[in-house]
């Protein structure tokens, strides 16, 4: 198979509705007319176009075993070559608590989020923005970033916070501070400094962070620049968001399919079949544009901290389901602002303390997440949500606990009626670890 001209034959067919026309009428003409030579039958390429147009891709797996097993193998060739990813899926920090926090965080999504999009997902640990607002003002942006306003230059007052603040993150976060991005409601490329800092970056973390822009065609010589860095320090993806199908066009005309292999396309255009997670302005998309809207999705990807230069802001945040409480699909569990790296560092020590207890006993007011339905009968527990449903053996301590729980239960509650973690029967509080690690206890401060 002919992997970069598969790939731009898929990037074709999702994002050029003209070509996707001519291609389901005519395999042959279409793909000679691109100049893409997949080789693949075309039966199995017409079989890809009605999964990507139905989302239903089982009779591909059904018909065509042997092609879907040669791509999962070089899948997982780039995405076992990509450091960054595996960063990502494999650093744990020295910070026990923090990681306790975010799989408390992973396992409660589990619930709430669409399984294709949970299992696909990995979230980083850090986001940097170098900037305030975006020049490119999408009409679906998941974050509804305002007009740029404000840069990060790097001038040396600068760049001294900029490292400071990454030795801040790495002594708290050891590896994990490297599952980094260096934008959020930004554009990346938006900042003329971006690539000192993410040389800064690499030198303290020893990893190139990848990048998602709205620009590789503001200046295309700058796109092939930051991404032959990028190889050279071992992180070969970028990743382009492209707005309108004449971008997407002029981008094959500008970048071959062999230059753009280990480039990912976001097909954010109003033709494309992709679709857009529930979040920010997209919220607006939904009732005139449903088929573009897709549920129980986020564009949020970080479960920890959003640090914002220009502002000296630090946030901490995780996604989750977008509703009207949370309409970006994350989570802010607090926010505050600091004067220099030694004020960061110290906030930095208040928040785990605040927010990253270590077990469930630290907890002032005990309740089940809002997302689980409870019942319980005879001996037996059953929890519903979205996605997932928990069952438990419990006994008559253990249901009385869960029917507190569906309400809430304050801790001085808890000892009383309950006889507190010490219990003589013990098992109560085995079932509050166990709600605990599994992320159905609520930790948010809304009682």
């Amino acid at each position: 198979m002919n992997f970069p001209d598969y790939k731009r034959f898929l990037e074709s067919y999702m994002g050029d509705d003209a070509f996707r026309e001519h291609f389901d009428r005519s395999p042959a003409a279409a793909l000679r007319e691109a100049g893409l030579n997949p080789e693949s039958t075309p039966e199995f390429l017409l079989a890809v176009g009605e999964g990507c147009r139905s989302r239903n891709f089982r009779p591909v797996v059904d018909r065509f075993p042997d092609e879907l097993a040669e791509l999962r193998r070089f899948a997982a060739e780039q995405e076992n070559g990509n450091p960054f990813t595996v960063r990502c899926r494999n650093a744990c920090s020295d910070n026990p608590r923090f990681e306790a926090w975010r799989e408390r965080r992973r396992q409660g999504n589990r619930a709430v989020l669409q399984p294709m999009y949970f299992d696909r997902a990995f979230n980083i640990a850090l986001a940097c923005e170098l900037g305030v607002g975006c020049s490119g003002q999408c009409g679906f942006c998941c974050f509804d970033a305002p007009p740029l306003r404000e840069n990060f230059w790097y001038t040396p007052e600068n760049r001294t916070l900029w490292r400071d603040v990454l030795r801040v993150f790495r002594n708290l976060l050891g590896s994990r501070a490297g599952a980094a991005a260096l934008y959020w409601a930004t554009d990346p490329f938006d900042n003329p400094d971006l690539e000192k800092f993410y040389q800064d970056f690499y030198e303290c973390n020893h990893v190139w962070p990848p990048i998602t822009t709205r620009w590789p065609l503001r200046d295309p010589a700058r796109t092939r620049r930051f991404a032959a860095e990028g190889r050279r320090h071992g992180q070969p993806c970028c990743r382009f968001s492209l707005t309108e199908r004449g971008e997407l066009r002029r981008f094959f005309r500008e970048f071959s399919a062999e230059e753009t292999m280990d480039w990912s396309l976001v097909l954010n255009n109003p033709e494309s079949l992709n679709c857009y997670s529930i979040t920010g302005r997209a919220r607006e998309l939904q009732s005139g544009n449903p088929e573009k809207c897709q549920e129980a999705t986020t564009s949020s990807c970080l479960s920890g901290f959003l640090v914002n230069l220009c502002r000296r802001e630090v946030r901490l945040l995780s996604p989750c389901a977008p509703d009207e409480a949370n309409p970006y699909g994350f989570h802010l569990w607090t926010e505050a602002t600091f004067r220099d790296a030694a004020e960061l560092e110290q906030l930095l020590g208040k928040i785990q303390e605040r927010f990253f207890p270590e077990g469930p006993e630290a907890l002032p007011f005990l309740r089940l997440s809002s997302c689980w339905t409870l019942s319980v009968s005879g001996g037996h527990a059953e929890l519903v949500s979205r996605y997932l449903v928990r069952r438990f053996d419990v006994s008559d301590p253990e249901a009385a606990l869960l029917e507190k729980l569906k309400t809430g239960i304050s801790r001085e509650e808890f000892n009383r009626e309950f006889g507190g973690m010490l219990a003589p029967f013990g098992c109560v509080g085995g079932l509050l670890e166990t709600l605990w690690k599994s992320g159905m206890l609520s930790e948010e401060e809304d009682h």
